[in-house]
């Protein structure tokens, strides 16, 4: 046998060797390969759980709770790697305490009984964070053939988000329940099958059935006959459009009434886009539509109604028409810009202007105003005040081509039905006749006011003259004693004395008494003077004085302030008919009113105010009652001057005097003056201390006096008292004497009023050529002194007392500037 013939499967050891190593070899490498991709699927099972939030659980339930978590489960609880054996009481604990026996109560019980499922949800409070996180428990019981339990295998899902927003949907739903059953109108929801799968309350009410009927009630049941073919005709076509639609039509009611409902029905759409039904919300629109009904009634006879309300109107307005221009009364409607826009007849006739046409014309530039200087501005400014809201009242003298008329001229504004001003009434009363007759009737009153006055000064002069030519007569007696001759003398001297006082009252109540003013305590001189008027005004008015401060001076004439404060209280007196209450006060203010068409003054006053009670003062005549000779009482009781006379002192004083009354309200009478500083001597202000008369000494005087009987008579008086005396008659002869020599004399002693330049042109004249040389005056009376007071110079009035002028004389030479002349 050759080697051919040798059997084919006899192997060499070697090569069996190494065909086993490499069939080994492969075996590993496909168990390593496989343990590969085993560790893959795991790795990838953990990261799907870790995504899914889904941790494995395995607990063996042969002998207690042996548990083991996978990694997935500990990050889901929270619990650190070395938890992965943690006991029944760990798992216990770790759920919410709200959840606690729920959930372990449901554990236990899946346990012993025979079901292989379980599955529950319940909220743990994780250690790592204290988060709170909601687990679905998802696992199978594995039994043995007795049905006992011996092994739970599954999952725990983190369904937290889940769970959250669950909550928010369900709060979002009862929300929406909330706000629907709150609304006063039927809401619903619909699904395909035309049921309802929500109602709100009003739905509910409006059908009167329970709620679970009203889901599925068929709306048809109570639709009105005549409205139900179009209300389902126009129901499919809007369901089929799949867009909002609107219906009308009546319901009954569930107390059997018929409403008008207007609804508006919207699509609803799921997640998907699948339309799934209709929202609704229905109106009830009854009151509206029985309007509409009421408004197309009404509508029909519209125009029959416009017809006689316009007849109506068109009467009216002709009755107004008549009304306005038959009135007697000047009147004119005007614009916002102050144009006519009507004019009664009345009121074109009285333009006195021809055929002049004014309509659209500024009132102030209308015929009526424009020859009137001054008129013009005063309209313009009246009518702005108009547009304003305020009225417009004055009266007015208006010049025409026929003469001069007064009017009575007011404005009001006329205002829309909003309030809004649209223009004016302008209206206006002739009362030229009326004034003519006020003055007429005011003359009257004047003549026989100066008639009574005339006589009872005749009469008072003619006793003081008795008194005096009585005197002389018996001083010409030779074997008159001497003590009935000192008698007689100063009997002529107190004369003398009452005539100048009288004179004084004259000059007072024509406003032109040349005023001696001094620094006097206001509250002290009021005592006084209250003293005097106790008796005045009798015992049944009570008298109050209110001084609220009794340190207040002023610079005045004592005796005027004395006598314009009595004939205040004689007046109040009059009013009150003898009874009632009279309050006199003394009060600091700083400012006088607005009177008489002047704004208020400013500065430091002192106010002196009388009141009374008795039945005041009418309106119209409050502007006339400071006139001289006015006066509202009857014939023979009153002259017109005592409230003339303070008016005159108030002004003179560079003060003022208010009247505030009402009908039957009394009124109130206040003096304003300015307040002075406190005098720093302790003597009293304003008292004038009785001298005897003093030598002149030789210094020399130069008398300026254009009577000659004056004239000598104060020379020889001056010279009798030591003074060396030269006379000249007016003031051009005194200036010329000065230039001549200005050392000519110490004193000059002059009369106040003389032709030419006056006394006191004279002594100003002096006083700026050669300062330093005094000059004293002397007058009865001077309206210049009067209007102009004395410029401080030193003022003696005739008649004068040898003591006085001796004084005044004295004090001017005590007085004189050490100027070097």
């Amino acid at each position: 046998m050759n080697s051919a013939d040798a059997p084919r499967d006899e192997v060499r050891p070697e090569a069996a060797a190494d065909a086993l190593r490499q069939h080994i070899e492969e075996i590993a490498r496909d168990r390593d390969e496989a343990y590969r991709a085993l560790q893959e699927r795991e790795a990838e099972l953990a990261r799907i759980q870790r995504i899914a939030r889904v941790g494995g659980v395995e607990v063996d339930l042969r002998e207690g709770y042996r548990n083991r978590r996978s990694p997935e489960y500990l990050i889901i609880h929270g619990l650190p790697p070395e938890a992965v054996h943690e006991t029944h009481e760990d798992w216990v604990r770790r759920v919410h305490p709200d959840d606690r026996v729920k959930a372990e109560q449901d554990f236990i019980a899946a346990v012993k009984s025979k079901q292989e499922d379980y599955t529950t949800e319940y909220r743990i409070i994780r250690p790592s964070d204290g988060e709170i996180r909601w687990v679905r428990v998802i696992a199978r019981i594995e039994r043995d053939w007795n049905g006992r339990a011996i092994r739970l295998v599954g999952a725990h899902i983190d369904v937290t988000d889940q769970m959250l927003a669950q909550a928010k949907l369900r709060e979002s739903e009862e929300r929406f329940r909330l706000i629907a059953d709150s609304a006063p109108v039927p809401i619903w929801v619909t699904k395909l099958d035309r049921t309802r799968s929500f109602v709100n309350r009003a739905y509910v009410d409006f059908l009167g059935l329970p709620h679970d009927e009203t889901l599925a009630f068929d709306w048809r049941k109570v639709l009105h006959p005549e409205d139900l073919p179009r209300i389902l005709e126009q129901q499919q076509s809007g369901e089929r459009s799949l867009k909002p639609f609107f219906l009308e039509a009546r319901y009954r009611r569930a107390d059997g009434e018929w409403r008008w409902l207007r609804s508006e029905s919207q699509p609803r759409w799921d997640a998907n886009g699948k339309h799934v039904g209709f929202i609704g919300v229905a109106h009830d629109v009854t009151a509206a539509k029985q309007a509409e009904i009421e408004l197309r009634r009404i509508n029909e006879t519209l125009e029959e109604r416009i017809k006689e309300r316009t007849a109506q109107l068109e009467a009216n307005e002709a009755r107004m028409r008549a009304i306005f221009d038959t009135s007697n009364q000047y009147q004119a409607i005007l614009d916002v810009e102050g144009r006519v826009l009507h004019a009664n007849r009345i009121a074109v006739a009285g333009m006195r202007a021809g055929e002049v046409n004014v309509i659209g014309q500024p009132l102030w530039d209308a015929p009526w105003f424009t020859h009137t200087p001054g008129v013009t501005e005063m309209l313009r400014k009246a009518f702005a005040r108009v547009l304003s809201g305020e009225s417009f009242r004055t009266e007015m003298r208006l010049d025409f081509a026929s003469g001069q008329r007064h009017f009575e001229l007011s404005m009001r504004p006329l205002f829309d039905q909003h309030d809004v001003v649209t223009g004016a009434v302008a209206e206006a009363v002739d009362v030229t006749e009326r004034i003519q007759g006020e003055e007429l009737l005011r003359q009257s009153q004047k003549m026989e006011a100066i008639g009574q006055l005339t006589g009872g000064v005749a009469h008072d002069f003619n006793n003081l003259l008795t008194i005096i030519r009585s005197a002389t007569d018996f001083l010409r007696r030779r074997d008159l004693p001497e003590e009935r001759r000192r008698r007689y003398v100063d009997a002529i001297s107190e004369t003398v004395e009452r005539a100048s006082k009288l004179t004084a009252q004259l000059l007072a109540f024509a406003r032109r008494q040349p005023l001696t003013p001094q620094v006097f305590n206001v509250g002290e001189q009021v005592e006084n003077v209250v003293q005097l008027i106790r008796p005045l005004v009798g015992g049944r008015i009570q008298i109050e004085l209110a001084v609220t401060n009794s340190g207040l001076f002023t610079l005045a004439d004592v005796a005027q302030f004395q006598t314009a404060l009595i004939n205040l209280a004689v007046n109040a007196r009059d009013a009150m008919n003898g009874e009632g209450h009279l309050k006199i006060g003394v009060q600091r203010t700083e400012s006088i009113p607005a009177l008489r068409g002047q704004g208020p003054r400013p500065g430091a006053f002192i106010a002196i105010s009388v009141a009374d009670t008795g039945g005041g003062i009418a309106p119209q005549h409050l502007n006339a009652i400071f006139e001289p000779f006015f006066t509202t009482k009857e014939v023979g009781k009153g002259t017109g001057l005592g409230l003339s006379q303070a008016f005159g002192f108030a002004k003179q004083s560079e003060g003022d005097i208010a009247v505030d009354s009402r009908i039957g309200h009394g009124a109130t009478f206040t003096i304003y003056l300015p307040q002075a500083t406190a005098p720093q001597s302790g003597t009293e202000a304003g008292s004038a201390r009785i001298e005897p008369a003093t030598i002149g000494r030789g210094y020399r005087v130069l008398v300026v006096e254009d009577n000659d009987e004056v004239g000598q008579f104060s020379t020889e008086l001056l010279e009798d008292l030591g003074y060396v005396t030269r006379r000249v008659a007016n003031a051009a002869d005194a200036l010329a004497i000065l230039a001549n020599d200005e050392f000519a004399v110490d004193l000059v002693f002059s009369d106040v009023i003389m032709p030419g330049i006056n006394g006191l042109e004279l002594a100003g004249i002096i006083r700026d050529r050669y300062p330093g040389l005094p000059v004293v005056l002397t007058s009865g009376y001077s309206h210049v002194l009067a209007e102009n007071a004395h410029h401080g110079f030193e003022l003696i009035k005739k008649p004068y007392s040898v003591e006085s002028l001796s004084r005044i004389l004295r004090k001017a030479m005590a007085e004189k500037a050490p100027l070097p002349r």
